[in-house]
């Protein structure tokens, strides 16, 4: 009974201090021993090409946002992820700054954090707020394995957002602040330039790549068979006066038929290798320039995206060539015959 008794009481204090601790406090109180705030989040999927000086810029961008709001406390912290699983923390904004980026590693994710304290109206203590911003050339399967290892379901209901080029995510207390951070972050992302592995002209040439090739193949094949025809048209009125004898004639039908599947056969060999050509040009959609391995591999790229190109354009000139003979070809023996 005095068990019962106690647990009677402990209850009624709990709900007398549930209901005098206002609602706001009881928020700030359920973060504190949660972690659970509230959370805006944007995702990214614009191409773009990222420099140790763009982050740079978007640091202070974000530094002189904060500055406008009571501020007691900002702590930067970086993280880098190289190609092989290989990281790189920065505990702070000025070793990220000053780090020499030598290493001829090649950099796959950044995760960059700004943790801050801001002073608002009613609570008795500074609200914790955290900015994170990460870019990466999407989810890895590795990385969504790791997930389920490690049990982080939370994460695993937002595969979405980890996939996609790049997100940026407010936790906060104040609104008003999480919605002007995600604008900075938003305006600096739409800024970026976009990468230039492959030239304008071939990446709407890639793009388009399946159009092209049904288009050339076709027309190879309706200029055979254009030649065909002027042959017999020319054949017809040269010896026979337009009037040819049956057989003969079936004869040069039947070739004429049997011949278009040669024809679509080199056809096809010559679009195939144009095609490609086209479509192994590559480039990433996240283009990350840091360390030395970023930059050479950005030059290799590129030239190897110029021999491709050369490859397609000499492809595409046999195709061109062939079908600007056999113009020339079937207009001739079309006017020969018209004589």
């Amino acid at each position: 009974m005095l068990t019962n008794a106690n647990d009677s009481n402990s209850r009624g204090v709990s709900e007398e201090l549930t209901a005098v601790v206002p609602k706001e406090q009881l928020k700030t109180l359920f973060y504190l021993f949660t972690g659970k705030p509230d959370s805006r989040i944007k995702t990214f999927s614009s191409p773009i090409h990222l420099t140790h000086a763009d982050l740079v810029q978007l640091n202070e961008l974000v530094t002189r946002k904060l500055a406008t709001h009571y501020i007691d406390a900002v702590v930067t912290s970086v993280r880098v992820g190289y190609q092989g699983s290989q990281q790189s923390e920065f505990g702070t904004w000025a070793e990220f700054e000053t780090h020499n980026w030598t290493q001829p590693e090649r950099v796959e994710e950044v995760v960059v954090k700004w943790d801050f304290l801001v002073s608002i109206r009613d609570y008795a203590q500074p609200q914790r707020h955290t900015l994170v911003l990460r870019i990466s050339g999407g989810l890895k399967p590795s990385q969504l394995f790791q997930m389920l290892g490690a049990g982080n379901y939370d994460e695993l209901d937002q595969v979405d957002v980890m996939a996609s080029l790049g997100f940026c995510r407010v936790d906060f207390i104040n609104a008003q602040i999480s919605k002007e951070l995600i604008n900075v972050v938003s305006d600096w992302y739409e800024g970026l330039r976009q990468p230039e592995l492959i030239q304008p002209y071939l990446y709407a040439l890639k793009k388009h790549r399946n159009v092209l090739a049904s288009l050339v193949d076709q027309w190879m094949q309706f200029s055979w068979a254009l030649i065909v025809a002027s042959i017999l048209l020319w054949w017809s009125t040269a010896y026979h006066e337009a009037n040819p004898p049956l057989g003969p004639a079936l004869a040069a039908v039947f070739l004429a038929v049997f011949s278009l599947r040669p024809a679509g056969r080199m056809a096809s060999i010559l679009v195939t290798r144009a095609y490609k050509a086209i479509a192994e040009v590559d480039g990433s959609r996240v283009v990350f320039e840091f360390t030395t391995g970023d930059k050479k591999k950005i030059h290799a790229q590129k030239n190897e995206n110029r021999a491709k190109g050369r490859k397609f354009i000499v492809a595409s000139a046999w195709n061109i060539g062939l079908n600007v003979v056999a113009a020339l070809l079937y207009t001739w023996l079309f006017s020969k015959s018209m004589q």
